[in-house]
């Protein structure tokens, strides 16, 4: 008999082995999504994960919702409102303490204990994406139970909880996982429905779950957009294309979907987010399709599920396609149908691929890689079976290792030892850098710090002295290195290597892993850069005839305005600091004295070798009474960074 027959919830109710298979699966995910749970908290300014939400932002939209504001925003309102459900009682115990004043939009917003609160309001939402994160493994994993039987079934959720990116997003405050849960919720009970389900509760439950899946991230209707094909298909195929099953799917979509969007309650802030989403304001809006930029983001996402995954449960995953087709599974088609769905209607559309956008092809994948590991462990007596099962326990083990690996960074970042450096040798002073507050150490809200801006000719930044202080983070300086390099990399290769009035200070690494990092966010090298206090003379950097061909042709309207902008401006000279502040600076010893920091600056080096032959220089921490030239022009605006697209 297969698990659809037997009604909704009856695969766990009646099946007693898939149900402790279930169980283990899910305290596994557990650990996995809770050491480390409190990375970066608490955060004065708001999260290290890029995107994630602020600990006040669900509060703040259930008050716009509860005093019948307007509200819109960048994401849609559902998983807001789960969250200030979560905290309610927290900030209710707050209140009663009399913690809470007047509320306020700035620091510290109106609490008493600012850190403390917002640490822990932040914790209770990352404490729902460990739920959801387990929740999705179950789902996935009753899919390929569903599909492919008890064993596929447990290694399908391994393969899930795994990913070093699962792992991840379980650990913040992002919408990836609230969306993926609601997701494989959906998918699961789309193949119950495939294979036979006709309860009206299923296919309900099954409107629902792709209406709140939609409304907790827009790019969730991607996964959903050519699901009712195989739906349809199948009906027509028994000779009943609509009856009153799929129409009840359809009402429980659009009802759940106006009331967890707020289009019933608020049209206005709903269409406020849609015009945002779909208006200029898109970061990938007016990107034009071409033949060759499709196939880029072919291979890209190919790649990106892949190393996802990993490549062994990828390998995995493309057997189990052929054996599920070889086969004709009933519903197989249906986790196919979702990952071609999410492909060919967002991923082709915004023609750009990284790992954080690969999950629901990664949770499509998952239980065909459960299916081609359950084919390859065996039955008993059968040949060569101990080595096989060798195997699949080999690929299993590292895997979970692998995934494991990212609790390791996350509780290793790179950033702890770099806010104790700070706090002991440099606990004042301005701060200047280029990069978001979620790259940085974490700094005191009255620290202060300036938006610096590395320009092909030079380092600008506001006001009219140089900053104290330079905090650097691979997470930013990266950029100008991708193809085509930037004529930036000249100037950032000429302040590592102490010529624009900067002595590198410290540096600091997290120890090195296994496996590419895949996630930008996750304990980036910081180099911290120290003003010389000798007197500076203001130089000009000449970019190359090749950075200046780069320049142009990367050059347009605004960046034309800018340039202009700047060269309005008048230079200044350094100004040299007190001879106390000199010999205090030659008193902090230069990090990478020792043969491994010569190393790893040897790593740093090599990233930047096309940045103008600086192999052995940017390596070397030049001493504060070496000569050098440094280039400045402060700005009265400060142009923003360039548009990136995070991890």
């Amino acid at each position: 008999m297969r698990l659809s027959q037997r009604g909704l919830g009856a695969t766990v109710r009646r099946n007693r082995d898939l149900t402790l298979a279930l169980a283990g699966v899910a305290a596994l995910a557990v650990v996995l999504d809770v050491v480390g749970i409190g990375w970066g908290l608490p955060h004065p300014t708001g999260d290290w994960a890029t995107d994630g939400l602020s600990p006040l932002g669900p509060l703040a939209l259930a008050w716009h919702v509860l005093h019948a504001e307007k509200w819109w925003g960048k994401y849609p309102p559902f998983h807001f409102l789960l969250l200030a459900l979560v905290q309610a009682p927290y900030v209710a115990w707050l209140r009663l303490r009399g913690e809470i004043g007047a509320i306020g939009a700035v620091y510290p917003y109106g609490l008493a204990h600012p850190l403390l609160a917002l640490g822990r309001l932040a914790l209770l939402a990352r404490l729902v994406s460990v739920a959801m994160g387990v929740a999705t493994v179950v789902f996935t994993a009753l899919t390929a139970a569903e599909l492919f039987g008890l064993r596929a079934a447990v290694l399908a959720g391994l393969v899930l909880l795994s990913s070093p990116v699962t792992v991840y997003y379980a650990h913040t405050t992002n919408l990836d996982i609230p969306y993926l849960c609601w997701t494989t919720a959906g998918l699961w009970l789309a193949v119950r429905v495939v294979r036979g389900d006709a309860a009206v509760r299923t296919h309900v439950l099954l409107g629902a779950a792709a209406a709140l899946a939609i409304a907790t991230k827009d790019q969730a209707y991607a996964c959903f957009a050519l699901l009712p094909v195989p739906i349809l298909w199948r009906r027509w195929q028994a000779g009943r294309p609509l009856d009153t099953a799929l129409l009840a799917a359809l009402a429980s979509f659009a009802a759940v979907y106006a009331l967890a969007s707020l289009l019933a309650v608020d049209p206005s802030g709903y269409l406020g987010h849609a015009s945002q989403l779909t208006g200029p304001a898109n970061p990938y809006a007016g990107v034009p399709l071409s033949a060759a930029r499709v196939v880029r983001v072919s291979l890209r996402t190919a790649s990106a599920t892949a190393s996802t995954l990993g490549w062994p449960f990828a390998l995995a995953g493309v057997a189990g396609l052929v054996l599920a087709a070889v086969r004709r599974t009933p519903g197989a088609e249906m986790p196919l149908a979702m990952g071609l769905s999410y492909y060919l209607t967002f991923m082709i559309p915004i023609l750009y691929a990284v790992p954080r956008y690969t999950l629901p092809l990664v949770a499509a994948l998952a239980p065909f890689a459960g299916l081609g590991l359950a084919s390859l462990w065996g039955k008993p007596g059968a040949r060569g079976v101990s080595a096989r099962r060798a195997l699949v326990g080999v690929v299993v083990a590292v895997g979970v290792a692998r995934g494991a690996s990212m609790d390791v960074r996350l509780l290793t970042d790179a950033r702890y030892p770099a806010e104790s450096w700070l706090a002991a040798h440099a606990p004042s002073g301005v701060i200047g850098t280029d990069a978001e507050p979620s790259y940085l150490p974490r700094l005191a809200p009255t620290r202060p710090v300036v938006r610096l801006t590395l320009g092909p000719d030079g380092l600008h930044y506001p006001g009219s002295g140089p900053p104290d202080l330079i905090v650097l983070t691979s997470a930013r300086y990266r950029q100008y290195f991708w193809p085509p390099p930037r004529p930036e990399r000249r100037v950032l290769a000429a302040l590592l290597r102490g010529e624009l009035c900067y002595e590198r200070a410290a540096e600091f690494r997290s120890p090195q892993l296994f496996g590419p990092p895949l996630v930008r966010a996750v304990s980036p090298h910081i180099i911290v850069l120290r003003r010389r206090t000798e007197p500076c003379e203001a130089v000009t950097i000449q970019p190359s005839r090749r950075s200046a061909r780069s320049a142009a042709r990367l050059s347009d309207a605004s960046s034309l305005a800018a340039a202009a902008r700047s060269a309005a401006t008048t230079s200044s000279e350094f100004v040299p600091s007190s001879p106390s502040a000199t010999a205090a600076a030659r008193r902090t010893p230069p990090s990478g004295s020792s043969s491994s920091e010569r190393r790893r600056r040897d790593a740093v080096t090599r990233s930047t070798a096309t940045a103008g032959r600086v192999d052995r220089a940017a390596s070397r921490t030049p001493t504060s009474g070496s000569p050098s030239a440094a280039a400045a022009t402060p700005s009265a605006s400060v142009d923003g960074a360039p548009r990136s697209r995070m991890q």
